[in-house]
């Protein structure tokens, strides 16, 4: 038996759509029903290529009489004749279908290890059922921090909308990055996305409720929105990078990068709408108005002689402004 040559249909992104296995020789390429390997392209003649062997086992690619040409892929020029070395490869673009050839002799890269994504965590998240486990406890603490946020008495129609409604923001997003995964790893890893997606949530009501406790606890709204930023664009990275993870096979630094850039540049624009239609330039008095429960261990325990001796403090303080707030106003009069 002599040398075998496969042709391979590739997409636009470079995978094989089709692969056909030549082993007698000449073998033609085109349209026509009658040729080795048939192409299904209206800009490909009925015959469009001769492929044959060399003495040295080398694929010699003829172009026949065509009406768009014979090119060669990587560098755009057109041939009428050309050799393929033995172990070698070639991309002819005919029409607009691009064939790789190769021979049984070529030598392909070794395999590539598997490896779990993040050692244990990443075995854990790569299981189906445990990722839909981790998703279930996320999205119940997120459906804790909702009813904990609500100021008023819990109505359970209300707590059910916002639970639908985070629940399709839940599978939108999940959706769209396992669309990306299939087309770039041909996996479509929705349960593992579903829990980076679950994990992220809980991280992001965690600091939303540590930012209201920082300002409520020091008074400095501008020193918490600084750290709301921060803390989000953390959050939002991490959550990028991790995605990234599973569906590309970038470097660390290249993944890590690419987080921190695009979340940084997404909540910009966020912070700048925000901004626009804020209260910044009004003549409203300007304060906080977070108010969060604490435990009586955070603050200091007043005696009450302490507190009562304060408040006598503060009362003399305001007999005194009371007693020179009309005297300097009849001076004034004067």
């Amino acid at each position: 038996m002599g040398k075998i040559v496969f042709a391979e249909f590739l997409d636009k992104r470079g995978n094989v759509r089709e692969r056909v296995q030549v082993d007698s020789f000449p073998a033609t390429v085109g349209r026509s029903y009658a040729n080795t390997v048939i192409v299904d392209d209206p800009f490909v003649n009925p015959e469009h290529l001769r492929l044959s062997l060399d003495s040295e086992g080398g694929i010699v690619v003829e172009a026949l009489n065509t009406e768009n040409g014979t090119w060669l892929s990587v560098s755009r020029e057109r041939i009428e004749r050309h050799t393929i070395p033995a172990g070698g490869e070639a991309l002819i673009r005919i029409g607009q279908t691009i064939l790789r050839l190769r021979g049984e002799d070529f030598v392909v890269e070794p395999a590539v290890r598997s490896k779990p994504l993040f050692g244990l965590s990443g075995r854990l998240i790569e299981n189906g059922v445990t990722a839909f486990l981790i998703f279930a406890a996320a999205f119940g603490l997120c459906i804790l921090a909702f009813a904990q946020s609500i100021s008023k008495k819990v109505i359970w129609s209300d707590l059910i909308g916002k639970s639908l409604f985070l629940l399709i923001i839940f599978v939108v997003w999940t959706t769209f990055w396992s669309f990306l995964s299939r087309l770039v790893t041909h996996s479509f890893r929705f349960m593992t996305h579903l829990a980076v997606s679950g994990i992220a949530s809980v991280a992001f009501f965690a600091l939303v409720i540590a930012v209201e406790y920082f300002e409520f606890l020091f008074s400095w709204p501008t020193a918490a929105r600084v750290v709301d930023f921060v803390g989000l664009v953390i959050v939002f990275s991490l959550l990028l990078y991790t995605h990234l993870s599973v569906m590309s096979e970038f470097s660390r630094w290249k993944r890590l990068l690419s987080s921190i850039l695009i979340s940084a540049a997404i909540l910009s624009i966020v912070l700048l709408i925000r901004y626009t239609k804020g209260k910044e330039f009004s003549t409203e008095l300007q304060f906080s108005s977070v108010i969060k429960p604490i435990g009586r261990t955070w603050v200091r325990t007043v005696s009450s002689d302490e507190f009562f001796g304060d408040l006598r403090s503060l009362k003399a303080r305001i007999d005194a402004l009371a007693q020179e707030g009309p005297r300097k106003k009849v001076v004034k009069e004067e």
